[in-house]
């Protein structure tokens, strides 16, 4: 009898601790690599952004998606920002003016391609469901709606 109850007990706790309260949520469709910040004018004006270039540039859901190459040891270690900040062009609908830093402290002469991508919801403007991306070092302009 005591067998039997220790049986039920147990299972009685296989189930409780089996809950689907227990499974991590699964990954939304867009998550990205990092946050976009929005500068001071001065700050904004002072980054250099000789150091890479840019390959490719695209927006998916909130996410501007950028490749990138730059030269260095290797890219483990770089640290990647983009930024924008409030002084807007005087044109309708308001546009942002972006840029990428790429801290990169290597002296080495191999190349590398990245991918990295920024959530650009620090971006949005009130009134406005779209905002164009002037973004340094890419020609085409990306139009980021939401």
């Amino acid at each position: 009898m005591k067998k039997i109850i220790l049986l039920f007990a147990f299972l009685g706790m296989l189930l409780i601790s089996c809950s689907n309260d227990d499974q991590p949520n699964p990954p939304t469709a867009n998550e990205c690599d990092d946050v976009a910040e929005i500068l001071e004018e001065a700050d904004f004006s002072s980054i250099e952004t000789s150091n890479y270039t840019i390959i490719d540039a695209q927006i998916n859901d909130d996410c501007l998606e950028i490749r990138f190459g730059a030269s260095g040891c290797d890219p483990e270690p770089w640290e990647v920002y983009l930024y924008s900040t409030d002084a807007f062009y005087a044109v309708f609908p308001l546009q942002r003016a972006v840029k990428m830093e790429l801290i990169n402290n290597q002296d080495c002469a191999a190349s590398f391609e990245v991918d990295i991508s920024f959530d650009l919801t620090a971006f949005q403007i009130e009134g406005q469901n779209e905002i164009p991306l002037q973004i340094e070092g890419w020609d085409e302009q990306v139009v980021y709606e939401y």
